[in-house]
């Protein structure tokens, strides 16, 4: 398997995260020990040598140019925009890669681009504004399967009706296969055999944001162009890896995890109330930032005040931010909610009520742990 994707360093304030990523190599390490040969292309500013032995150490082989400078993704948290160093509109491009294969993973990158010619190919644009169709460089392919988030299909196709255009796309042969991920809903996974089939997100007891793409992407590719899966049964593999990814995100993934993984089931209908003391410019942040994140994903969500839960009678399901929040606060909360998890990073003693299940200190596991809980069978 070839991959051609960016080389990146990455940095995260909570929880930390500071080292060199970026789509390529997260791909290339992520099915390293699925895949005995795996080579990645990319641009790297500085000598090769400590990250030609990192992925040697795996079995991965390196083939970078140069670039003119090093490039940053800082995030305040994993669900936070990135901030990029240097600034998009600034990075220098480099010459167009070539990469010329049986089975290929191309990514889309921020100082470069790569022309490839090849039997499978998967193509990740990796930009919700303004992604480089696939043949505008000469990338060629016998066939090809495209994989994107709801957003980036959208501007890749200028389309709002992603269920249309990728009918349309399928139909008139320019892809074998389209893959839309809808985050916290799964994903669509379009091809010939008729009616879109659609893929599960799969629980993880943590979820870390960073790079879920790059690894649905990976294992997709690696499972349909080298071990010729449908993209079905492809993308199911994928979604399990992502799962096993937020719990673990510096392993290779090993094919031996697969399996262990609980579907969400279902579709989500119930609103989100979120609870928080929010007297301190502090606490009145974090409450707003995980109303944004939940709106962001998709799900009804809105700021509750605490003294009112359970009046109106329709307060089901509620994420708490227990900084600043009495043990009477948040025994009386988890009386009245079906549903609850608390977000609790002073690590304080929980009231006896309170069951370990309904805690994590980390804030985007927070988020994705209440969108989970509140999903309903569909009949």
């Amino acid at each position: 398997m070839h991959i051609a994707g960016g080389i990146y360093k990455e940095i995260c304030e909570t929880p930390h995260w500071d080292g060199i990523w970026g789509s390529g190599l997260r791909a290339a390490v992520c099915i390293s020990r699925l895949n005995p040969d795996v080579t990645l292309h990319g641009y790297y500013c500085e000598p090769t040598a400590d990250l030609s032995r990192r992925l040697g150490f795996l079995g991965v082989k390196l083939l970078c140019s140069l670039r003119a400078r090093d490039i940053a993704f800082a995030y305040f948290h994993p669900l936070s925009n990135p901030y990029v160093e240097p600034t998009r509109r600034t990075i220098r491009p480099e010459r167009t890669l070539t990469v010329t294969a049986e089975n290929i993973l191309r990514f889309g990158f921020l100082e470069g681009s790569a022309r490839v010619t090849g039997s499978r190919v998967v193509y990740d644009p990796q930009s919700p504004w303004d992604p480089e169709p696939f043949v505008v460089n000469g990338s060629t392919a016998n066939e090809l399967a495209l994989v994107m988030n709801e957003q980036e299909f959208k501007a890749y196709t200028r389309s709002d009706d992603f269920d249309a255009k990728a009918r349309d796309l399928i139909s008139s042969g320019v892809a074998i296969a389209i893959v839309i991920k809808r985050g916290i809903f799964g994903a669509l996974v379009y091809s010939c055999a008729g009616d879109p089939a659609h893929i599960p997100l799969y629980r993880s007891s943590r979820v870390f944001k960073i790079g879920t793409g790059d690894i649905f992407s990976g294992v997709f590719a690696h499972c349909w162009a080298q071990e010729r899966q449908s993209p079905v049964e492809a993308a199911d593999v994928a979604s399990r890896a992502v799962a096993i990814y937020c719990e673990d995100p510096i392993s290779p993934i090993d094919a031996a995890s697969f399996g262990r993984q609980e579907p969400v089931q279902g579709r989500p209908t119930a609103a989100i109330s979120v609870y928080g003391a929010g007297n301190t410019l502090g606490r009145r942040y974090a409450l707003q930032e995980a109303l944004f994140c939940l709106r962001k994903l998709g799900v009804d969500a809105s700021i509750k005040d605490p003294s009112l839960v359970g009046q109106s009678g329709t307060d089901t399901t509620g994420l708490v931010i227990a900084d600043g929040f009495s043990d009477e606060s948040l025994s009386a909360l988890n009386a009245v909610l079906d549903d609850i998890t608390i977000l609790d990073e002073e690590h304080r003693p929980m009231p006896a009520d309170i069951g370990g299940d309904l805690v994590t200190d980390d804030f985007a596991s927070a988020i994705y742990q209440i969108c989970m809980k509140r999903s309903q069978v569909e009949k």
